[in-house]
C-alpha cells in the first residue's frame, strides 16, 4: 500500500506503507509515524503525520525508535517509508515535509533543542 503526502513545495512524495513491525531493510530515507485516517474513504481528518525524520539505515534508526511509544500513545499504527540515497536530497524532502504537516512530535523536539 502506498500513501502520497504533499510537501510544502507542492511536490507530492509517495511513501510505502508498513503497518506491522517487520525487519527493517538496510537503507537510508525518509519515516513517518503515522495515525491511520478511516481508510479508504480518509474521513475524520485522513492520516496524520505525527513524527518524520530521515536516516541512512532504517534497520539501525527503526529496531527500537525512541519516539514510536509517544507516537503510538498518540494513535500511531504506521510507519510510512520514503527510501532516499541522496542526502541532500533527503534532507530537502524532510524540510519539506515538516513545513507542510508540523508534525507533533517534530515540535516537542524542537521546543526541547531550541
Amino acid at each position: 500500500m502506498h500513501f502520497s503526502w504533499q510537501g510544502a513545495s507542492g511536490a507530492w512524495y509517495s511513501f510505502d506503507v508498513a503497518r506491522a513491525k517487520r525487519v527493517w531493510e538496510v537503507a537510508a530515507g525518509l519515516y513517518m509515524f503515522v495515525k491511520p485516517g478511516d481508510y479508504p474513504t480518509l474521513e475524520a481528518g485522513g492520516p496524520v503525520s505525527l513524527y518524520l525524520a530521515q536516516t541512512n539505515n532504517y534497520a539501525q534508526s527503526l529496531a527500537r525508535h525512541e519516539v514510536w511509544g509517544a507516537a503510538q500513545a498518540l494513535g500511531a499504527a504506521e510507519i510510512h517509508l520514503l527510501p532516499e540515497a541522496d542526502a541532500g536530497r533527503r534532507a530537502f524532502m524532510e524540510m519539506d515535509l515538516v513545513k507542510a504537516h508540523t508534525p507533533l512530535l517534530n515540535r516537542r523536539a524542537l521546543l526541547k533543542t531550541g
